[in-house]
């Protein structure tokens, strides 16, 4: 599986993971960081971090009134940009999103950001597999196929242990198909397998940083594995891990979305 796994081998390549500290615990040195910084790039995820995990990703409604608010005045501050940088689709998180000046990059940033683009080479393959999948994996109620379009997710939330042992190695045979076309991305109870293109948010906030001004601080918030890399990335910014976990690349720890929502109006608070 670890061959599969390409942002968890850059992950790695990064330094290990330590331990954090509540972030809140220590708000006195960020917000000094927060107030000093001539300029702010704010990273946020989506599933997780503004919005609380569902058992299935339609099941999550769109943002509410007073968080898009709050967003909205962040973007429109002349310090600070904001993206969203999510695994769903970029016109997903049109809909659920709905707030003006907040940059929207999809599919682990690659839609919004990416230079290299896929071609129908690359989605009749993800086509391909996700029939082969289709065809070969058990009938297990708790495991389920998301196609994005450019990219295949393999829930499997809701799966027992012994179900997840029997679907691992029929998603490792049908990746081992497509390599390297088809690239694995391990996230939270979920597989994806993603065109090469596709490198996930390491590479992703590295690309937006690179054209931002030489003073700018990044703050990066995220509750999943695929948030590491970026996290990793950003060794001199400000991020955030959210949920119960021991280990990580981030710097800080909050609980919950709500602690996440707690954040956001605290930064407006340094920078106004």
């Amino acid at each position: 599986m670890r061959e599969g796994m390409r942002d968890l081998k850059q992950t790695a390549r990064c330094g290990n993971p330590k331990a954090t500290g509540h972030l809140f615990d220590l708000w006195r040195r960020v917000a000094g960081r927060i107030r000093s910084a001539e300029h702010l790039v704010l990273f946020l995820d989506f599933d997780g971090t503004l919005a609380p995990l569902r058992r299935r990703p339609e099941d999550v409604p769109p943002l509410d009134f007073s968080t898009r608010r709050l967003l909205g005045r962040l973007a429109r501050h002349p310090r600070v940009d904001v993206y969203v940088i999510s695994g769903r689709r970029r016109a997903e998180l049109r809909r659920l999103i709905r707030v003006p000046k907040v940059h929207l990059l999809g599919l682990h940033g690659w839609e919004g950001c990416a230079d290299v683009p896929c071609t129908s080479r690359e989605s009749k393959l993800v086509r391909t597999a996700k029939q082969l999948l289709a065809d070969r994996l058990p009938g297990t109620p708790g495991v389920w196929l998301e196609d994005k379009g450019l990219g295949l997710a393999v829930h499997y939330r809701e799966a027992r242990p012994e179900e997840v042992r029997a679907v691992r190695p029929v998603v490792l045979g049908v990746l081992e198909q497509f390599k390297p076309r088809l690239n694995l991305l391990a996230g939270k109870k979920v597989w994806e397998l993603l065109p090469c293109q596709i490198d996930g948010k390491g590479p992703a906030v590295r690309r937006i940083l690179g054209h931002a001004p030489r003073s700018t601080l990044p703050i990066f918030a995220g509750d999943d594995t695929t948030d590491e890399p970026a996290f990793a990335a950003l060794p001199r910014g400000i991020t955030l891990r959210v949920g119960s976990f021991r280990r990580t690349h981030a710097r800080f720890r909050v609980r919950d979305t709500g602690e996440v929502l707690i954040f956001l109006r605290r930064l407006e608070a340094e920078i106004e």
